[in-house]
């Protein structure tokens, strides 16, 4: 990074010396610090743990890579060639993930990376998972899933049937979900019809609120932008970004 920090980034680190300040200036200083040619074909998904010490992949080729991100190594690889892997998720239980299966069923497979042996499985959607996310409380054990089957599902890893299911209206051709950074508010949208927001303590008593989503283009995913999940990011099958207000769900930028 330059020498001389710019105004904004000074201004971000004085209000809170341990927060990284993501302002444009620091963007352009980053640069590629170790690159691993370890797939065989297209990776699908990345999350970090909670900690953000660790990541995990999962690829086309089948395989679940463990890196640590402190000291630029890969630590772990299992393969799920019988089931196939996407969406893989960090849980609160240490050396566990659990991921969506891409081949044979849609169920969510949860396992111990650590004996490569699985934990429980979390069957019920009828068609291929498409969101998958940990709840961001750190001592949650709960997990939402969405579906090409329509419905948006929560789950406790502690358990095998779901807490509850919500079939979404106008999602047959896909839906995502995320929750805001509190853990208390899943945002859902299907295709592109609308976004709404539900309270995880009463989903199935539908949405608090909702709003169309002024384009004709389908949702391929949707985040709420942390620390504060003041805004909510829609990815759209074009490869654009959306952003949005997470209050008034109104649009911000395309």
């Amino acid at each position: 990074m330059n020498a001389k920090l710019d105004s904004e980034t000074l201004n971000v680190l004085r209000k809170d010396p341990l927060q990284a300040a993501l302002t444009t200036s620091a963007l352009t200083d980053f640069y590629i610090a170790k690159q691993f040619p370890d797939n065989k074909a297209l990776i699908t998904s990345v999350d970090f743990d909670i900690t953000g010490t660790h990541c995990i992949t999962t690829s086309r080729d089948e395989s679940l890579r463990i890196y640590d991100c402190a000291s630029g190594t890969r630590e772990q690889v299992s393969y799920s060639k019988k089931y196939g892997c996407n969406l893989a998720q960090f849980t609160a239980q240490p050396g566990c993930v659990a991921y969506a299966s891409t081949k044979i069923n849609d169920t969510v497979r949860y396992l111990s990376y650590e004996t490569n042996q699985f934990i429980r499985y979390f069957a019920g959607h009828t068609g291929m998972v498409t969101s998958l996310q940990r709840s961001p409380n750190a001592q949650s054990t709960s997990m939402v899933s969405a579906s090409m089957d329509g419905t948006v599902r929560l789950w406790n890893l502690d358990t095998v049937k779901p807490v509850c299911t919500v079939n979404i209206e106008g999602g047959k051709n896909g839906v995502a979900a995320a929750y805001d950074p509190s853990g208390m508010v899943v945002a859902v949208a299907a295709e592109s019809q609308a976004i709404q927001l539900y309270d995880v303590r009463k989903m199935t008593k539908g949405p608090f609120t909702s709003a169309p989503i002024t384009s004709k283009l389908t949702v391929a995913g949707l985040k709420f932008m942390p620390p504060t999940g003041d805004y909510i990011l829609l990815a759209m099958s074009d490869g654009s970004i959306m952003l949005l207000d997470a209050f008034q769900l109104t649009t911000l930028a395309v």
